[in-house]
């Protein structure tokens, strides 16, 4: 028997971090070309799925949630074995192997994400071996059960970078909306429903634009920054709506910039995203800043600027990676140059077009997008 594989690569934010966890908001991300990888195999086996993953020490049967079993603590490849199994009935006797190319060998990571890449992976596997035909968004709404099951607060803009690949235009839904749906009424019929606010768009971006990717050395901190930009803003330091609201007119200028294939004007705006995020970042911190923008990012983002290229932190931050969008190649190679004659990392990774770069979507007629 063949094994049906499935391919998620992983995500990097441009724009939009700090913003598209409130619903409605935009943001504007790419997927890498380092993934997780599943391939499920049709077995015979009394019952069962069992799974092997890279970063198990051994293979592990699934066995559906218990009533009272926290699902935070439930591996992603069982949440989204989970949701599945309430979609199809009874699973088939299958062997899932996951593998990763997010991380180095030696543990180093990058900020690739894992969790959403790991559910998308999956599902996709696993309906492959079931030749069950899916589009990108039938997928995507799966995952995002899935990983809403795991974390309420998650935004969905990975699963949808994992689902996409290559840029991604993405406006986050209304996740309370949509889980108290599945919870009520079913997988079957939160699938079928619309998603309030909800946009996922493959972007095609001018064709001389480059992107260079940077590692700050250190990971980054991505829930314990929320959780204070959180609590600043309950302490009145900031004011979160007033951010969305700046930060979504920002992404969407962005977004219509690189649709209409201006790409100097899209890096202006770029930077006037990166002044936006060190404004919360000041005010956030109270006396100083609170660490969204470490000196090694401030740095490294410097140095692409002084160089001709736009660049920001990608993500939470607090570590993890700068993203520099170059002009031509030569201005790209030189950025890496720079980057490497001051000692920092530039890594050797670039955009990766998905397992749907050249199929339609039905919901509005573009390639890969849907619109709720």
């Amino acid at each position: 028997m063949s094994a049906f594989e499935f391919r998620a690569p992983g995500k990097l934010f441009v724009a939009g971090e700090y913003g598209v966890v409130h619903p409605g908001n935009p943001a504007v991300l790419i997927a890498v070309d380092r993934a997780v990888t599943a391939r499920a195999l049709p077995v015979r086996r009394a019952f069962g799925v069992r799974v092997a993953s890279e970063l198990w020490s051994e293979e592990r049967d699934y066995a559906p949630a218990h009533e009272g079993e926290a699902a935070q603590s439930r591996e992603p490849v069982f949440l989204a074995l989970d949701v599945l199994e309430e979609y199809l009935g009874t699973l088939p006797v299958l062997d899932l192997h996951l593998s990763s190319t997010l991380e180095e060998s030696d543990g180093r990571k990058y900020g690739f994400g894992s969790s959403g890449a790991v559910v998308v992976a999956t599902i996709g596997a696993v309906l492959r071996a079931l030749k069950k035909d899916f589009s990108p968004l039938e997928l995507f709404k799966l995952s995002a059960l899935a990983v809403l099951k795991g974390n309420v607060r998650a935004s969905c803009a990975d699963v949808a970078t994992s689902v996409l690949g290559g840029w991604i235009f993405y406006r986050s839904f209304d996740r309370e909306a949509v889980r108290d749906l599945c919870a009520h009424h079913g997988v079957k019929a939160a699938l079928a429903a619309p998603w309030p606010g909800l946009t996922l768009e493959a972007l095609d971006v001018p064709a001389n634009l480059d992107v260079v990717i940077g590692w700050s050395g250190a990971p980054a901190s991505t829930r314990s920054l929320v959780a204070h930009v959180d609590e600043a803003a309950r302490e009145g330091l900031v004011d979160l709506e007033v951010f969305s609201r700046e930060n979504a007119a920002h992404v969407d200028r962005f977004a219509s910039e690189l649709r209409a294939g201006e790409a100097s004007a899209a890096m202006v705006t770029l930077n006037a995203v990166l002044s936006q995020l060190r404004a919360l970042d000041k005010a956030a911190g109270g006396t100083q800043p609170l660490g969204i923008e470490t000196p090694e990012l401030r740095a490294m983002t410097e140095i692409a600027n002084a160089h001709g290229a736009a660049a920001k932190l990608s993500g939470a931050g607090g570590g993890d990676c700068v993203i520099a969008l170059a002009s031509s190649a030569g201005v790209a190679e030189a950025v890496r140059k720079a980057w490497r004659a001051a000692g920092k990392i530039a890594l050797d990774v670039g955009v990766q077009a998905s397992e749907f770069a050249h199929r339609e979507e039905d919901t509005t007629g573009k390639r890969g997008s849907a619109h709720e």
